[in-house]
């Protein structure tokens, strides 16, 4: 008896080891499927989002789920594709993710399994982040309770002291953005932007005040890390 007991503790845990290798190397599957959005976010946000999810599949357990905004306010019209992410204002909400299992964000520090909104982050060129990524765009992480009205964050300082909160890190949680070369009409779809990268294509309707409606894209990094 205590051997398979010890056979069936070393098969546990092989079984763990297994998929958190599979999420750490980036192997995951691409669902669209449509899902509410997660009760833990507050109704005023989940009004704002679309009726899908876009999920990353580790087997059948979804690694991360996203939820993108219905429409994102543009602050001017994309110059172009690879400039479109110039047009959207500090802090604006790109959409929901719910974080399966713990994992790391883009600097390498903690993401604990939950539920989170996700903002437009523009890096400050201050001088203190100089080389850290390749782009300048993120999405910056605030847990569901710390994020509670679609336009109750609007500016850097807001943000980062949010997303920070009840984290071992002085640094936001965040997921790096990268603009997109062209513009094609397949997304969702799963990329590899980078030597040990891979990322996900999405798009989000979006509109400057009293304009037509356009199409954002632009890729998320899901696996993958900065210099630290």
């Amino acid at each position: 008896m205590k051997r398979s007991l010890s056979t069936l503790r070393l098969f546990a845990a092989l079984a763990c080891l297994c998929q958190t290798s599979a999420l750490q190397a980036g192997g995951l599957a691409l669902k669209v499927v449509k899902k509410d959005p997660p009760s833990a976010i507050d109704e005023s946000i989940r009004k704002t989002l679309q009726p899908t999810a876009i999920q990353l599949l580790d087997g059948d357990k979804a690694a991360f789920e996203f939820w993108l905004s219905a429409e994102v306010p543009l602050q001017s019209e994309p110059a172009s594709p690879s400039a479109a992410m110039d047009a959207i204002k500090q802090s604006t909400l790109l959409g929901v993710v719910a974080v399966g299992s713990d994992t790391r964000d883009y600097k390498d520090a903690e993401l604990f399994a939950g539920v989170y909104t996700m903002r437009f982050g523009l890096q400050p060129q201050d001088g203190n982040h100089l080389g850290t990524s390749e782009f300048n765009y993120f999405a910056v992480l605030v847990t569901a309770k710390k994020d509670v009205k679609p336009d109750g964050i609007t500016d850097y300082k807001t943000l980062v002291r949010a997303s920070r909160s009840g984290t071992p890190s002085d640094h936001p949680v965040i997921l790096s953005l990268r603009p997109v070369s062209s513009v094609g009409s397949e997304a969702p779809k799963m990329n590899e932007p980078a030597p040990e990268h891979k990322s996900v294509i999405l798009k989000i309707p979006a509109r400057v005040e009293g304009g037509e409606q356009t199409a954002l894209f632009f890729e998320l990094v899901y696996y993958g890390k900065g210099k630290v």
